[in-house]
């Protein structure tokens, strides 16, 4: 038997190895398709078909402990809060839940940023630091995503869905909802919601509301005073003033149907506000 020359020997050597790459890359590669996203792309965060049809938004803010819930009851949105343990419901603002839906399924580009989950937390969008959503049809989730921190350059922020690990970062209107701590913003506004009077009674003016209020009146505590007003939609509303410090913190309870009487919760006005709307209420009487 002849023995291979050193050059001979090489050759074998590297023909080998060549050969074994090609084996290893075949097999790899319909992984490295799986895994590989395009770099960028146009997309909605919710597909525009969907929006009709969600029933319930959850705002999840693990890192600040706060939590917003919605649902949809009838053609009315009902909201509650971690504030309130889950325990009062406020009427929402059915022009900001509509506008957040709409945000939510508008294309925009999304560019890639990172492709694995070691990239997470160093972005934000990991469970314990971001803003977790998800939008829900009856039961079932629609869209469920996480919002990471904000880039200073460019003001896009991070975010992932939960289907991928893949990291995107996007300009999006989006972030102008979602980072919003404040229940109050999501509830209606007005000191007779919306939803209980007419569209062409506005008994109140314009009067808004201040902040969501959670203290609940000791029990000696007797209000300042109780209105009751029978709406023309046919609602009625029994409103009870307590004074606290600078402020007036109203309770309101309504009757007519069964969201009517769901909604429970209350919110402070000033002083000048309580002065205008109990004399609204006298009057309209």
């Amino acid at each position: 038997m002849k023995k291979l020359t050193a050059n001979k020997a090489y050759l074998v050597f590297y023909a080998f190895d060549i050969v074994l790459l090609i084996v290893v890359a075949v097999f790899l590669l319909p992984f490295s398709k799986n895994n590989n996203s395009p770099n960028s792309k146009n997309a909605a965060f919710l597909e525009a078909e969907q929006l009709k049809d969600i029933t319930e938004i959850r705002i999840l803010d693990k890192n600040a402990k706060c939590r917003v819930s919605m649902h949809r009851i009838g053609g009315q949105w009902m909201g509650t809060d971690s504030f309130s343990n889950d325990s009062l419901y406020w009427p929402a603002d059915n022009k900001t839940v509509e506008n957040f839906l709409v945000q939510m399924s508008t294309e925009i580009p999304w560019t890639k940023k990172a492709s694995n989950v070691t990239s997470w937390k160093k972005l934000g969008v990991d469970a314990s630091n971001a803003v977790e959503v998800d939008l829900r049809i009856d039961s079932k989730t629609a869209a469920s995503l996480f919002f990471g921190y904000a880039d200073d350059l460019n003001g896009e922020i991070y975010f992932r869905t939960s289907k991928e690990s893949t990291v995107w970062q996007a300009k999006t209107d989006v972030e102008n909802f979602v980072y919003e701590k404040n229940a109050s913003f999501w509830a209606d506004p007005f000191l007779i919601p919306l939803c209980i009077r007419n569209k062409a009674e506005n008994l109140d003016s314009g009067l808004r509301r201040g902040e969501l209020a959670y203290i609940k009146p000791a029990e000696h505590v007797k209000p300042i005073k109780i209105l009751k007003k029978s709406f023309d939609s046919g609602y009625t509303g029994v409103y009870s003033f307590y004074e606290k410090d600078d402020q007036i913190v109203v309770i309101p309870e309504f009757s007519g149907n069964d969201y009517a009487e769901l909604i429970s919760y209350r919110y402070t006005i000033s002083k000048w506000t309580y002065e205008k709307f109990v004399a609204q209420l006298k009057e309209s009487k």
